[in-house]
């Protein structure tokens, strides 16, 4: 009878089995982590890339809320706007129904006056988080981060896009 120590299948097996489980190890780490690499130990080099590119995914998830809200501001102004302009073909088509004969333009100039308050209600109520893009009370510029650059030397950058609120600026 032999034992276990001069079985050569069971000492394959045994291997086999050990080597098993160390990969098993390195598999639940990576699932654990989601990386390959999950400590500065494992391969110097490649964590230090995977670390600045996860510290870059974090920076565009960042810059994609940047870019909602700015979307979202100019969404709210640009409804804003067609609602004016949509108001504001009504007014023209009164003053031209106004320049006929045999009207009532007591009644259309109430309707002037009440197509001019909802103008003025379209522009009043066109913010959003607290900026109005139409009537340009806000600041001077609004800033929207779009993007970040890296140069060679690992120096990052912010890129802002410019909004100015008002039209006369």
């Amino acid at each position: 009878m032999s034992s276990i120590q001069t079985n050569n299948s069971a000492m394959v097996a045994l291997e086999t089995l050990r080597n098993i489980n160390r990969n098993l190890e390195g598999v639940q780490s990576e699932i654990a982590t989601g990386k390959k690499i999950s400590t500065a130990k494992d391969n110097a080099g490649i964590w230090a890339v995977a670390t600045v590119m996860s510290s870059d995914v974090a920076s565009f998830k960042a810059i994609s809320d940047s870019l909602s809200l700015g979307a979202s501001t100019v969404g709210v102004a640009r409804g804003s706007a067609e609602k004016i302009v949509s108001t504001l073909q009504e007014i023209k088509t009164l003053i031209v129904t106004a320049q006929g004969e045999n009207v009532d333009r007591a009644k259309i100039q109430n309707d002037i006056t009440a197509k001019t308050a909802l103008v003025q209600g379209f522009v009043a109520a066109a913010q959003f988080n607290g900026l109005n893009l139409i009537d340009g009370s806000g600041a001077a510029a609004v800033n929207v981060l779009s993007s970040l650059n890296r140069d060679s030397a690992g120096v990052v950058t912010a890129c802002l896009l410019y909004t100015s609120p008002s039209p006369r600026d």
